[in-house]
């Protein structure tokens, strides 16, 4: 039976620039819609400067007046140590890692370096470590015994925040039938909705670009389905090639992709949208400021399995309720 068994291990500068960092930076990270803070010194604070005002000085006769100070806003995001470990049979382990390398053209089967074997076994647990970290970010709850419970998630910070002063987060109940909903303009309608309940100070933010709805793929699907039925060219092009992102009114509108883990999850939303500032919600990872952080690759005989391993520090929050609006179906008791 064919196996691998070099062990690899990154610590340090390595494990910063070869595992973790090509992982949160770049388009990828990009299209959460999210800001993303890596190696931030801890405790990681997430930072929002107040829009200014009037900040003009008339001259008098006794000269200028001083000016103010700028006012900003900041939490510190807690921190969660995280491991992450799996492990394959020895011989799954081997057609996956391999399987990665002979799709490439330029590799050849027969003459396989060490480099090649540890890049293919680093993208396929970095894959799973960024997938991990995705769900976990927007469903996490450190309540749960069994699932997603590393640390607290965006949905659980924002949905315990919802309330009907001006500093609560303003929502707006979905329909449970919302996907069977007949009207034509159903998923347009509650993106213009949770528009209209937005405060003032997130409408006044638009024109900066960093605006988005964060939603679930119901409402993307249902949302993509409507522009498809308009009566456009562009529209029927649209509906046959594809669409590499939809916006409403300017704003992006970007699926998180949580849907298939939400089935699963009965004590949050199944259907949610997010209109927020990207720079409102942050997820925080540190590999720098905990001991003992490092990842491992390794082959153990006696189960005649290869197993993987990463430990490091996780977290995210939210910053100001006034830059957040939201549309949610009920979670319904005992479910």
């Amino acid at each position: 039976m064919a196996k691998i068994e070099n062990p690899k291990s990154y610590t340090g500068h390595d494990l910063e620039t070869i595992f973790f960092r090509p992982m949160l930076t770049g388009p990828d990270a990009t299209s959460l819609g999210i800001k993303i803070m890596y190696n931030m010194p801890v405790p990681t604070t997430l930072q929002f400067w107040k829009r200014a005002g009037d900040i003009l000085q008339k001259y008098t006769a006794s000269g200028w007046n001083g000016g103010s100070a700028a006012t900003k806003y900041q939490k510190s995001i807690q921190l969660s140590k995280v491991k992450a470990e799996v492990g394959y049979s020895a011989d799954d382990y081997f057609n996956m890692v391999y399987e990665l390398i002979t799709n490439r053209s330029d590799v050849n089967l027969d003459d396989l370096s060490g480099t090649e074997l540890e890049a293919a076994e680093t993208a396929l647990f970095k894959e799973a470590i960024a997938e991990s970290i995705r769900a976990t970010m927007w469903l996490g709850d450190t309540s749960r015994s069994d699932t997603l419970n590393t640390f607290d998630g965006f949905l659980k910070r924002l949905t315990a925040d919802i309330g009907s002063t001006d500093t609560d987060i303003k929502n707006t109940t979905i329909p449970a039938s919302f996907t069977a909903n007949s009207d034509p303009d159903a998923a347009e309608n509650l993106l213009k909705q949770v528009w209209n309940n937005a405060s003032e100070l997130l409408k006044a933010f638009k024109p900066q670009g960093n605006l988005v709805y964060l939603v679930t793929s119901d409402i993307y699907a249902k949302y993509e389905e409507e522009l498809d039925k308009v009566v456009l060219e562009s529209a029927y092009l649209a509906k046959q090639n594809g669409r590499e992102g939809i916006s409403y009114r300017g704003i992006p509108v970007v699926d998180v992709q949580v849907s298939a883990y939400l089935s699963t999850l009965t004590d949050l939303p199944q259907s949610f949208i997010v209109l927020t500032d990207r720079r409102n919600l942050a997820l925080a990872v540190n590999t720098a400021d905990f001991p003992g952080t490092e990842v491992r690759m390794w082959y153990n005989p006696d189960q005649m399995e290869n197993r993987q391993r990463a430990v490091f520090m996780a977290g995210c929050d939210y910053l100001l309720p006034e830059l957040v609006s939201m549309a949610t179906t009920t979670v319904t008791a005992g479910a």
